[in-house]
């Protein structure tokens, strides 16, 4: 059974809610990166996860971050990042210094809670509620693998998301998931008047 969303109105309630998450998530992105403009693509929401994949596109190599929701909204946020994203991303925040891998990873996750804070804030503000992310976990490799225990419980929830992409150089660009379970979209729509 998946989600019902009877009318338009509700599809863009969720939209907002994916704007002013990821928007805010796309501001404490650009402050980490010494004030570069990061821009937002206008996201998309997809009902029922079990093809979240396909906005991923084809499988491909990424770094990803997975965090989970704590609070009255249950879900998985996720950051994914092409992997010469990531190493342009590392190499801005590190610096020219050698660095192990360990390092690396530690630099992507704390930019993953980072964001995954930010875009939860707002979120918080916007409910009232009081929304907090779990510890990120890191994954190097092909973004089926990325996605497997992000969307284990997906099949009926609601995703929303974003595109971003940093005017650095190299570029640094990746998407921001928002995969909220079935319940939760309900209680989320319900909070928004919707």
């Amino acid at each position: 059974m998946s989600l019902p969303l009877p009318n338009d109105a509700q599809v863009d309630a969720l939209r907002e809610v994916a704007n002013i998450g990821c928007g805010h998530a796309a501001n404490a992105l650009s402050r980490l990166m010494g004030g570069r403009q990061v821009d937002l693509s206008i996201p998309r929401v997809q009902l029922g996860g079990a093809d979240v994949g396909a906005l991923l596109g084809p499988d491909a190599q990424v770094v990803s971050a997975s965090l989970g929701i704590r609070g009255e909204l249950h879900g998985t946020l996720l950051l994914v990042l092409p992997r010469a994203d990531a190493g342009a991303l590392e190499s801005l925040l590190l610096g020219s210094q050698s660095v192990d891998q360990a390092e690396r990873d530690s630099v992507v996750a704390e930019v993953a809670n980072i964001a995954a804070s930010a875009c939860l804030s707002a979120l918080g503000r916007l409910t009232g509620w009081k929304l907090m992310p779990t510890v990120p976990t890191l994954r190097r490799g092909g973004t089926g693998g990325a996605l497997a225990l992000a969307t284990a419980d997906m099949a009926h929830g609601v995703v929303l998301e974003a595109r971003f992409q940093a005017a650095t150089v190299p570029p640094v660009g990746g998407q921001l998931l928002l995969l909220l379970e079935r319940d939760s979209a309900r209680t989320l729509l319900a909070r928004l008047g919707v």
